[in-house]
């Protein structure tokens, strides 16, 4: 699966995997038992327990920017650390307070360890251009596996350790990035042809609102699924990782080598808007229901197509703007990142109540496959301003 990788490369990618994945691990747990556990803090209201679980992405969108900037004047590994330490210090007020307007601030602190963009910004800096799309995706593969891994330990842990006991848990995992990040090796950075042109910062924008529509439309699925699942083939919350984990594992299995594949072929960018296309396709066909077995085999489509656009994209961008200003165009594209979280978190829960599941997974469905041939016109537009 690696094979083409160096042991720099594959030290790089498997380190910064760990590191994102345990400052998602210490967010993914706490969502699902929030509400129920928060509801005896002091001053506790569903909109300021909404506020504390929102405000988190809010922090993170805000700050990726001025993150990346730093990290391209005082370099990635230190900008990560003083991330990494912000969270840890977020997770441990949270675990302190005795109001909630204390766990409203100590959730945005969490989120002020903005570091998404900073670690994608490194890791394009420490891989080879054939290589890099597989290095993302094994960073894209860290966030996958804390989410699942988060939904089977989240009820156990919460009742054994309470909403303070997982918000102190939150911070050793920060802790424990801090250390993978002192152990990232000090490879020489790659350098590379800057592929600017007059359409180099068009095709960044159209990356940034690309990966807002992706998370969106995979918040906006977990927003509607669980409870269609519940309510349409009574299958309970306990025993979802049996879909979800199955067509995770089966995605990453495939997505590996098709990335190699694309990228040998330098087509990496013509995949992004089929990719897109099938997100449609299966978020249309989830909607009709079916079977709970037909339900994996979409999810499992779907988790493909999502990993190799959350793979395949920064590493365009990456390539796109060559390193000069790196830190802060990736910090520019993991702000949409959140943006398009919390964005879908919020319309795919209005929609939801408004219209019902199949009606929400169908207008997802349709902003994909839209979106897929707005892809495809702009980037039409963009190489024809280059040859004009």
């Amino acid at each position: 699966m690696f094979t083409n990788l160096d042991s720099s490369e594959l030290r790089t990618g498997l380190t910064l995997a760990g590191v994102i994945a345990f400052r998602m691990l210490g967010l993914f747990m706490i969502l699902p038992v929030f509400m129920l556990l928060a509801a005896d803090m002091p001053g506790f209201s569903p909109a300021k327990a909404g506020l504390a679980v929102g405000v988190y992405g809010l922090t993170q969108a805000v700050l990726q920017q001025p993150f990346g900037k730093l990290s391209d004047r005082f370099g990635r590994r230190p900008v990560m650390l003083v991330g990494l330490a912000l969270f840890a210090a977020g997770g441990v007020l949270a675990a302190l307070a005795e109001s909630m307007e204390v766990l409203i601030v100590g959730r945005a602190l969490q989120g002020c360890g903005a570091i998404a963009g900073v670690a994608l910004a490194f890791a394009a800096d420490h891989t080879r251009e054939q290589n890099r799309s597989v290095v993302m995706a094994m960073i894209g593969m860290g966030i996958g596996a804390s989410f699942l891994f988060s939904m089977m330990i989240s009820v156990p842990l919460a009742t054994l350790l309470g909403l303070n006991g997982l918000f102190w848990l939150t911070a050793v995992l920060g802790v424990l990035g801090i250390f993978l990040v002192l152990s990232l090796p000090d490879t020489k950075i790659i350098r590379e042809e800057v592929l600017q042109t007059s359409g180099s910062s068009s095709t960044v924008w159209l990356f940034a609102l690309s990966v807002f529509f992706l998370h969106a439309v995979m918040t906006l699925l977990f927003v509607v699924l669980p409870g269609m699942l519940v309510s349409s083939f009574g299958f309970e919350l306990e025993f979802h990782w049996r879909i979800y984990v199955p067509s995770m594992l089966a995605s990453v299995v495939l997505v590996f080598p098709l990335l190699r594949k694309l990228a040998a072929r330098k087509q990496e960018e013509k995949s992004l808007p089929l990719a897109f296309l099938a997100l449609g396709v299966t978020l249309g066909l989830i909607s009709l229901g079916g079977s709970l077995f037909m339900i994996g085999i979409l999810a499992a489509v779907f988790f493909l197509a999502f990993n190799l656009l959350e793979a395949a994209m920064p590493s365009v961008v990456s390539r796109m703007t060559g390193t000069s200003g790196r830190g802060r165009k990736m910090g520019l594209y993991t702000s949409f990142q959140f943006l398009g979280a919390f964005a879908g978190g919020l319309g795919g829960g209005w929609l939801l109540g408004f219209a019902g599941d199949v009606m929400t997974l169908s207008v997802a469905g349709f902003v994909c496959a839209l979106w897929a041939v707005v892809m495809v016109v702009w980037s039409r537009s963009t190489q024809n301003e280059q040859i004009a």
